[in-house]
C-alpha cells in the first residue's frame, strides 16, 4: 500500500545538504488579520475573506485534523484560497502562505512530472464543458460488452504504468471495493463511484487532499469505511493533509477532526473542535425548529405508479439488480426510499422516470405510470408528470447556453434542457418562488446581502450563481409546475443548510396549498440521513441487493 517510508523520504530532501535538524514547514500558515482579494485589488471594501487575530496555520505531520465549515460561499472561497486563487495580504515571509504548494512529490509518485502538491475532490459539480450531458445514457451503456471495466478506467487516468494497476487494486481494496474492479465502472452507483474517485484521488498521493462533502450519498458503512480511511491518511501512515469541506451537520464530522475553519458572510473563524461544539450549541439554541408535515396519510386514490413483481438484471440475467420488486405510489404518498451504494435505488428509480430501456421490455402488468403501460407513456408526457431533481440532474444542466435563472426554472414546466416560452402564468409562479428565497439568492460573490428585486434575481445569469444557488434553482425547476409526482434524489448535496431549511418550508407550504385546492403530489425522497426528509411519519421503502421491504409489511410468500 501506500508506504509510510515517504514522509521521511521527504523529510530529508527538505532538510537540504546541511543534513541538520528538520523544521517541519507548516502546509498552510495564513498570518495575523490575513485578508483574501481577489487579484489585482487589495482595499478592504473588496476582501473576499476575513481571518482573525491568529490567521490560519495547517501543520505538516501531528495529530490534527482540520474541517472547513459555513456557509457555501465561504467554504468555496476557503477552498479557492488553499488552491492558490486568491491574493492573501499582507505577504508572509518565504516559503509563502500556502507553503504546500511548493511541496516536492515523493519519489516513488505514480507520474512525478503531473504530480499536484494540492488536491481537490468536489463530487456536486457541472461537467466542465458546460454542456448538457446525457446523464441517461448509462443503462442503454450496460447493453454494450466493451464497455471499460473499474481497474481500466482508474488505470488509464494514470497512463500505462504496472505501479498504476498495483496501486489501483490496492487503492480499492483500501475502500472495501476490491470485488468491484472488475465490473462496468458505468454499472457502479453514485455512492460506489464516490468511493472510487476517492480512491484515484488518493492514488496520486498528494501532500494535501481537500474534500468536498465526501460522506454525501453514502450509505451509513461505507461512510465509516471512508471515515476511516480518511483518518488514517491524515494520521500521517500515506503522506497527506486531509482537510474536509462540510456542512456543518454533526454526524458528518469524524471523530479525527480536531480542528475547525467557520467562513460566514466573509468573517472567518479558526479554533479547536470544542470551541467550535460550544459555539454551535449556542448558535442551534437560538434557532426556530421547524414543524414538519405529516407524511403518514393513506390514498386510496388510483396509483401513479405500480410496479409489480418487477425484476432487472444486465450481462444477460447474470447481474440481477432488482429482484421481484412491488411498489405502489398513490397520489399525496410520501415515500423515503433507502438502500445502501449498490443496493438498486438508481435503477429502480430509472424504471419510474422513463430513463431505463428495460421499462419498455416490461410485460404491461409489471410497471404502470399514470394508469398506463410505460410503453404507453410517451417520456415527454412522463417529463411533464415527475418533477425530478438529483446529483445527475444539476452536473447535466448546461450553463453554457446562457440561460437566466428564469429560464432554467421554466424549464421544468416540460422536463427539458433547453428555452421554452413562458406565459404570463408561469412567470408569476417563478416570481413568486424566487421571491419566497431573494435572501439566499440576492447575495454577491462572498454571500453578502445585496439589493436585488426577484425580477433582477430571475434575469441573471444562471452560472453567474454559486454552485450551492444553482442547485436551488435545479430545485426548483423540479417543483416549478406542481407536478403529481417528484422525485428528490439526495436534494441535499451542494445545498447548505439554511437554504434547505428554507426548502423545506416551502415544500410544506406547496402541499397545504395543494391539499386546499383538492390536488394532491406524491413525493419520493432518496437519502441516507432521516433529518433530510421534509416530513414525519411517512413511508418507508427499503431495498437490500436488489430485494425491496417496507418496513411493518408482512413478508411474501
Amino acid at each position: 500500500m501506500f508506504r509510510t517510508a515517504v514522509r521521511l523520504q521527504w523529510k530529508r530532501r527538505a532538510g537540504g545538504a546541511q543534513g541538520g535538524p528538520i523544521r517541519p514547514v507548516p502546509l498552510v500558515r495564513l498570518p495575523p488579520k490575513a485578508r483574501v482579494f481577489p487579484f489585482g485589488s487589495v482595499s478592504e471594501e473588496s476582501a473576499l475573506l476575513r481571518f482573525p487575530e491568529q490567521g490560519w496555520k495547517v501543520n505538516d505531520g501531528g495529530s490534527e485534523g482540520w474541517a472547513i465549515v459555513g456557509d457555501a460561499p465561504g467554504r468555496r472561497l476557503a477552498v479557492e484560497t488553499v488552491l492558490g486563487r486568491h491574493r492573501i495580504a499582507p505577504n508572509s515571509p518565504p516559503p509563502g502562505p500556502l507553503p504546500v504548494n511548493a511541496k516536492l512529490p515523493p519519489t516513488d509518485a505514480i507520474d512525478r512530472e503531473t504530480w499536484k502538491p494540492v488536491q481537490y475532490l468536489a463530487f456536486a459539480k457541472p461537467s466542465t464543458s458546460g454542456e448538457f450531458t446525457d446523464y441517461t445514457a448509462r443503462y442503454g451503456a450496460l447493453q454494450e460488452e466493451d464497455k471499460l471495466t473499474v481497474r481500466q478506467r482508474l488505470e488509464a487516468s494514470f497512463g500505462p504504468s504496472a505501479q498504476a494497476a498495483k496501486n489501483v487494486f490496492e487503492a480499492m481494496t483500501l475502500l472495501g471495493m476490491q470485488h468491484l474492479v472488475d465490473m462496468p465502472y458505468i454499472a457502479l452507483s453514485s455512492g460506489q463511484m464516490r468511493r472510487a474517485r476517492i480512491a484515484t484521488a488518493l492514488m496520486t498521493r498528494p501532500a494535501m487532499m481537500l474534500l468536498e462533502e465526501p460522506m454525501a450519498g453514502l450509505d451509513a458503512q461505507s461512510r465509516l469505511v471512508v471515515d476511516d480511511v480518511l483518518g488514517a491518511v491524515n494520521a500521517g501512515e500515506r503522506e497527506a493533509r486531509i482537510v474536509l469541506v462540510l456542512r456543518d451537520r454533526e454526524e458528518d464530522l469524524p471523530s479525527w477532526i480536531t480542528n475547525i475553519v467557520d467562513v460566514r458572510e466573509g468573517e472567518v473563524w479558526v479554533g479547536t473542535r470544542r470551541q467550535w461544539d460550544v459555539r454551535r450549541s449556542a448558535q442551534s439554541r437560538r434557532e426556530q425548529k421547524e414543524e414538519k408535515p405529516d407524511g403518514s396519510r393513506t390514498s386510496n386514490e388510483s396509483p401513479l405508479v405500480r410496479l409489480s413483481h418487477v425484476s432487472v438484471s444486465y450481462a444477460e440475467g447474470t447481474r440481477p439488480v432488482l429482484k421481484d420488486v412491488d411498489w405502489v405510489i398513490r397520489p399525496g404518498d410520501k415515500w423515503h426510499l433507502q438502500g445502501a451504494n449498490g443496493s438498486g435505488k438508481t435503477t429502480l428509480l430509472s424504471l419510474i422516470l422513463g430513463h431505463h430501456p428495460q421499462s419498455y421490455s416490461l410485460p404491461p402488468a409489471a410497471l404502470t405510470l399514470f394508469s398506463q403501460p410505460r410503453r404507453m407513456v410517451p417520456t415527454p408526457i412522463l417529463r411533464r408528470l415527475i418533477g425530478h431533481t438529483s446529483p445527475e440532474v444539476f452536473s447535466a444542466f448546461p450553463r453554457n447556453m446562457g440561460m437566466t435563472a428564469a429560464q432554467v426554472i421554466a424549464t421544468g414546466y416540460e422536463g427539458v434542457f433547453s428555452r421554452r416560452p413562458i406565459n404570463e402564468e408561469q412567470k408569476v409562479r417563478i416570481l413568486s418562488l424566487l421571491e419566497f428565497f431573494a435572501p439566499h439568492l440576492a447575495t454577491t460573490r462572498t454571500g453578502e446581502p445585496a439589493d436585488m428585486t426577484a425580477r433582477e434575481i430571475g434575469n441573471r445569469n444562471f452560472a453567474h450563481y454559486t454552485p450551492a444557488q444553482q442547485a436551488l434553482l435545479v430545485f426548483l425547476r423540479a417543483i416549478v409546475a406542481r407536478p403529481p409526482l417528484l422525485i428528490l434524489d439526495e436534494p441535499t448535496q451542494g445545498v447548505d443548510e439554511g437554504i434547505w431549511r428554507r426548502c423545506f418550508e416551502l415544500l410544506k407550504k406547496e402541499w397545504e396549498e395543494m391539499e386546499e385546492s383538492g390536488t394532491e403530489q406524491a413525493c419520493v425522497v432518496v437519502s441516507h440521513y432521516d433529518d433530510e426528509v421534509p416530513w414525519r411519519n411517512g413511508k418507508v421503502l427499503r431495498l437490500e441487493d436488489g430485494v425491496a421491504t417496507i418496513p411493518g409489511d408482512a413478508p411474501k410468500v
